[in-house]
This record gives C-alpha cells, structure tokens and sequence, in this order.
C-alpha cells in the first residue's frame, strides 16, 4: 500500500478494500474505524481498531508514521476527515473505503 504519487487520497471500493483487508490480518496495516464507540460496538470489521475521528490526533500520536492505515467510517465522510488530519499528522500510507462499512454489506463482509 503506497499513497498516489500525486498526493491525492487513495479511496477504493469495497471489493479492492476486501483484499487489502488481508494485510490486516497478516499484521502488516492498522484497520481504523473513525465512527463513535456506540457505531463502532454496533457493528465492525473484524480487526478494526476504533479511533474516532475528533480523538486521532491524541490517540495516534505515538504511532509509526510509516504504518500502513485502512480508514472506514459509516458512508465515507469522517474517514475524509481523517485522512486530512492523518495526513497532516505525517503518516502518507493511507487507503479510505469509499462508501464507508455501508458498502462492504453489500458485499457480505464479515461483520461482528
């Protein structure tokens, strides 16, 4: 996983974030859900950590900005909002699902 060499945020659809979802589970990325707790406790991607959107900057801070990031929100919109402030933050590794979890049950993604 490499950011666009043009600097432009890599969004991907469900069935391309399906398969990056491997590295997940191989230990290779960091899956982070950016919805609020009771979204989160609802329903997930298994894997995923939850850091909500306005707590990235105190709950990342120490992370490696070389990590390789999956973001996924509800529909998309607070996970562009925190690749922004990811990005401001220095980490440049980073692939959005667009359309958010909502997209993935569309395609049967185990959920928990």
């Amino acid at each position: 996983m490499k950011q666009q060499s043009d600097g432009k945020m890599v969004i991907v659809p469900a069935d391309q974030f399906i398969i990056l979802l491997e590295k997940v589970e191989n230990g290779e990325c960091l899956l982070l859900d950016v919805r609020d707790p009771d979204e989160f406790n609802a329903e997930r991607i298994t894997g995923a950590k939850n850091v909500p959107v306005d707590d990235i900057r105190n709950k990342l801070d120490q992370l490696d900005r070389d990590t390789s990031l999956l973001i996924y929100c509800k529909a998309g919109k607070r996970s562009n909002r925190a690749y922004d402030q990811l990005i401001r933050m220095g980490f440049h590794d980073i692939v959005v699902l667009d359309g958010g979890i909502e997209s993935l049950k569309a395609h049967s993604r185990k959920m928990i």
